[in-house]
C-alpha cells in the first residue's frame, strides 16, 4: 500500500479500516463481475448496504437523533475516498438532503421521513439551457402564486436521477428583482404532475441517463414550497457545496486506486529488456501522480477540518471539487498510458473511471467557472 501524507486521528483510522473492510468483502467481486461485463443490479449491491447499516455507517451526514452516524466532514470524505477506490462503491443509505432536515408537519411526513427509510427517491432540478455554472443569474423557470396554488413554468436540462424519481425538487424565481438574493425559492413537484414533462433523454459519456424537463402551468399546493419563500438559493448552494467536497473525494480516490494499479504494473511488466518501473518516463508519471494526490488531500482534509470547525467552506469546496477532478484526470490519463492496450480495455477499472471521470470536470461546476469565477472573486473582492 502507497504511503500518502494525511494522518487521520484514531476514530477516523477505524472507520477507514472497517469500510476496506466492507468493499473488500461486498463490494470487489461485484467489481470482478462488471469487469467481466455482466450487469450489476440493485439487488446485488444490497448486501453491502446492509453489513453497512449494520456496522454504524448509514446516515453518515445525519444526526444521531435521526438514527444517523453523524460524521465530521473529515470522516465523511474519509469514507467517500475509500468507497470509490473500488468501480462498484457501496450505497449508504440515509441520503437525506440538508434542507428536509427543517422540515415540520405535512412536509415532514411526506418528505422527511420516508427519506430517512430510504423510501423516498427524489431528483433535485437546477440547471436551466441558460445555464448551470451561474444559477444566480441562469434560472428563468418561474413559479406565480395564484390563489391557493403556485404554477411553475421554465425548463430544466440535465437532471439526474429522473427516473427513479417519485418527486422532483425545484429550484424557481419567485421575485425576479431580488433573484439569488431573496427571489429564488425551492418547491416539491411529484413526477405525475401533469404540468411536467420529462421531455428527453440524454445519455452522457458514462453511461448515465439525464433529462430535460418543462414545467408548463405545472400547479403545486401551497405548501410545495420547501423552506421558507426566497430560501431556494441558499438551500441549493447548501447542497452543492456539500456535493462539490464529495466529487473531489471520489475523484481522489479513484486517483489513489489508479496510482497503485500503475506501480503494481510497472514492477511486473517488461519492456525492452527491463521492467517499466526502471525506466524514468515511468517513474516520472508515478511520482507526478503521487505529489499531486498528496497535495489535493493535503488541502481537502484542511478544508475538512475547517468545516468541522464551524466555518464557512463553500470557497473551499469549490476549490476540492475543481483539483480533485483534474488531478484524477491526470493521474488516469498516465494510467491508460502505462498500461497501453489493456489501459483502454473495459476489463480494466481505469477505462471505465477514464469515461466515467470526464465529466466530472464539469458537473457541480466546470473547472474553468470555479477558477475564474468563484475564486478569482475571492481574491479580486
Amino acid at each position: 500500500m502507497i504511503d500518502y501524507m494525511v494522518d487521520f486521528d484514531e476514530d477516523t483510522r477505524a472507520i477507514v479500516e472497517l469500510v476496506r473492510k466492507l468493499v473488500q468483502k461486498h463490494q470487489m467481486p461485484l467489481e470482478a463481475r462488471k469487469l467481466q461485463g455482466e450487469e450489476i443490479t440493485d439487488e446485488d449491491l444490497y448486501a453491502g448496504a446492509r453489513a453497512a447499516k449494520q456496522a454504524g455507517l448509514w446516515g453518515l451526514t445525519l444526526p444521531a437523533e435521526l438514527g444517523g452516524a453523524k460524521l465530521t466532514m473529515t470522516q465523511q470524505l474519509a469514507v467517500i475516498e475509500e468507497n470509490y477506490k473500488c468501480l462498484v462503491p457501496i450505497r449508504f443509505g440515509g441520503r437525506v438532503p440538508p434542507f428536509l432536515l427543517n422540515a415540520t408537519g405535512a412536509q415532514r411526513e411526506r418528505y422527511l421521513e420516508p427519506a430517512l427509510q430510504d423510501k423516498l427517491k427524489y431528483a433535485f432540478a437546477q440547471t436551466e439551457p441558460s445555464g448551470g455554472a451561474d444559477p444566480g443569474q441562469a434560472i428563468q423557470t418561474k413559479a406565480v402564486k395564484q390563489g391557493g396554488h403556485w404554477v411553475l413554468s421554465g425548463t430544466k436540462v440535465f437532471i439526474s436521477h429522473v427516473a427513479d424519481a417519485e418527486v422532483i425538487f425545484v429550484v424557481a424565481v419567485t421575485d425576479q428583482a431580488k433573484r439569488q438574493r431573496g427571489g429564488i425559492s425551492m418547491f416539491a413537484v411529484d413526477k405525475s404532475n401533469p404540468g411536467l414533462k420529462i421531455s428527453r433523454d440524454i445519455q452522457i459519456l458514462d453511461g448515465m441517463v439525464i433529462n430535460e424537463l418543462i414545467f408548463e402551468n405545472c400547479q403545486v399546493p401551497e405548501d410545495a414550497m420547501i423552506g421558507g419563500s426566497g430560501e431556494g438559493f441558499r438551500n441549493a448552494q447548501i447542497i452543492l457545496s456539500q456535493a462539490r467536497f464529495g466529487v473531489g473525494a471520489r475523484a481522489l480516490g479513484i486517483a489513489m486506486r489508479t496510482l497503485e494499479m500503475m506501480i503494481a504494473y510497472a514492477k511486473q511488466r517488461e519492456a525492452f529488456g527491463s521492467l517499466l518501473s526502471e525506466k524514468q518516463a515511468i517513474q516520472a508519471m508515478a511520482v507526478d501522480s503521487w505529489i499531486e494526490i498528496n497535495q489535493c488531500r493535503l488541502m481537502m482534509y484542511a478544508a475538512a477540518q475547517k468545516a468541522d470547525a464551524g466555518h464557512d467552506t463553500r470557497v473551499e469546496a469549490s476549490l476540492i471539487k475543481m483539483q480533485g477532478t483534474e488531478v484524477a484526470g491526470r493521474v488516469l490519463d498516465r494510467g491508460v498510458q502505462i498500461f497501453g492496450a489493456a489501459g483502454v480495455s473495459l476489463d480494466n477499472p481505469i477505462a471505465h473511471w477514464y469515461r466515467s471521470q470526464r465529466p466530472a470536470r464539469i458537473y457541480e461546476g466546470p473547472t474553468e467557472v470555479h477558477k475564474y469565477h468563484v475564486l478569482a472573486r475571492c481574491l479580486f473582492r
